[in-house]
């Protein structure tokens, strides 16, 4: 919906950046990238047209029989802005678990997987999150605030996060410290050790400096764009579901149940190999500790 709605912007953002890329010879673009970030949004379209009856049945629901605290007419202002406050909160939770919970990575991960950072890529969607938040958002129903609301801001948000995906953009001054910048979002595609699992926010960045997940850009240390594991997809929709078979993958080792959900609700990354390598680690050195005391170390030292 969001798309539809900022179109002509979004075309005449794409079409300037494209000019500005070519002018000064930036190589912000290429065609075959360009093309996958249109499938994708194309896409994400579809899901979200499919999914939008069920979300708002849904939080329909849980608004019916909610509580009901914040919905007087009397408040309107208040209402207005604790939705904007309250949803931009459940948006950088939601997303946080999305980058936490390798389930929720996985359709998640190919609005990350670009090399390239520009305006299409935020056409580049996460294709299930139409279905995926409006779970996150029911809290937001259940206190009272009304689901055709909530659509209407999560869209405005979603506009403004389109937006952000340009290397055009440099900082801009004092709204670095409230609103999710350019400048902040090219952190979050970061595949920099400093720079991953930062800046979760989509309107506001003051989620992340509350929750210590907020890193600003260093111009000494350009963003690396793209995901840490260099995947060489296929097609198009191996794009969107190639992490999805390597979870079924995972699983179907011979590793405990344990294991087994480690990879499906676990961190995106997990190992057993890796966990129990450490802690072989962790206890030859217990042992040695114990065989060998530190004081009877530091004698040998000075011996």
């Amino acid at each position: 919906m969001a798309t539809f709605l900022f179109t002509p912007l979004i075309l005449f953002l794409v079409l300037l950046e494209i000019f500005i890329s070519v002018r000064y010879d930036k190589h912000f673009y290429s065609a075959r990238d360009s093309k996958a970030n249109l499938f994708l949004g194309c896409c994400y379209i579809f899901t979200d047209i499919l999914s939008r009856g069920f979300g708002l049945l849904l939080l329909t629901v849980f608004y019916f029989y909610g509580a009901h605290l914040v919905s007087s007419p009397n408040h309107m202002i208040v209402y207005w802005v604790s939705l904007v406050l309250l949803e931009d909160l459940s948006y950088w939770f939601m997303h946080r678990m999305d980058h936490r919970i390798r389930i929720l990575w996985a359709g998640h991960i190919h609005h990350h997987s670009s090399k390239e950072f520009n305006f299409t890529v935020g056409l580049r969607s996460a294709v299930f999150e139409p279905i995926e938040k409006f779970f996150f958002f029911i809290p937001l129903a259940v206190i009272g605030y009304r689901p055709l609301d909530i659509g209407l801001i999560y869209i405005l948000a979603q506009g403004w996060g389109t937006f952000v995906h340009t290397k055009t953009i440099n900082k801009l001054g004092i709204l670095e410290y409230f609103f999710t910048t350019p400048s902040h979002h090219r952190v979050h595609h970061g595949t920099n050790a400093r720079y991953l699992d930062k800046n979760y926010g989509m309107f506001l960045i003051i989620w992340d400096k509350m929750f210590r997940t907020f890193q600003a850009e260093d111009p000494n240390e350009p963003v690396i764009y793209g995901t840490v594991k260099d995947v060489k997809y296929k097609n198009y929709f191996d794009i969107i579901f190639n992490e999805y078979g390597q979870i079924i993958k995972d699983t179907k080792q011979n590793i405990p149940f344990k294991e087994k959900m480690q990879y499906i609700f676990g961190p995106p990354g997990y190992k057993h190999d890796d966990v129990k390598r450490q802690d072989s680690i962790a206890s030859i050195k217990k042992i040695s500790l114990l065989q060998d005391p530190p004081a009877r170390q530091a004698s040998k030292i000075v011996k």
